[in-house]
């Protein structure tokens, strides 16, 4: 069943009461798409893989607090971004600028239900304006998930360069997003 195909609504129903197929389809949907949600919080698979299998196993032990009326990815990424948080204060690391939440935001495979077009035209036109390496870096690594060391491999620069292109290119999005989000444009 792909995810365009999928009643979002109909499968919420279904898991209130305790459809184990209706949960399996939502798993095997969504699981890989909410790890790599969690994984732009936490820059660790293992921990993001935890947290969102700790999401699932949350929401089918506690099913009675679930409204089966309410949205349920919205509900998981809910939980997901809260958890992500959660473990990020508790390795007290700062993100006072939210920088996570927009990362996470954007470079995850999750649509938001309402995507806001000026967002994402505004997303492409601060891309474009990026140098061509720190591009070419930032979407190796964010879009075709390749590691830092394989990105340096496949360019034929330093690890330290790559490193150093994806950071430029994240603080240039971070600059520029957030005045989107807080709708200083």
């Amino acid at each position: 069943m792909e995810k365009s195909h999928l009643d979002i609504q109909e499968l919420g129903r279904r898991i209130k009461r305790r459809d184990e197929e209706a949960f399996r389809i939502l798993y095997i949907e969504y699981f890989s798409d909410l790890r790599h949600y969690a994984m732009r919080y936490l820059y660790d698979w293992n921990e993001a893989e935890n947290l969102v299998q700790d999401a699932y196993f949350t929401l089918w032990c506690n099913l009675d607090k679930y409204d089966g009326k309410r949205n349920i990815i919205a509900y998981l990424l809910t939980y997901v971004k809260n958890a992500c948080l959660n473990y990020i204060r508790n390795l007290k690391i700062k993100d006072n600028n939210q920088d996570k939440v927009i990362e996470a935001m954007f470079f995850s495979n999750i649509v938001d239900e309402e995507p806001d077009e000026a967002l994402h035209r505004r997303l492409n036109e601060i891309l474009s304006q990026l140098p061509e390496k720190q591009k070419e870096v930032l979407l190796k690594h964010v879009v075709e998930r390749k590691t830092i060391p394989d990105i340096a491999k496949e360019l034929n620069i330093a690890e330290s360069s790559v490193k150093t292109h994806y950071k430029r290119a994240i603080s240039v999005l971070r600059k520029n997003l957030c005045f989107i989000l807080f709708g200083f444009l």
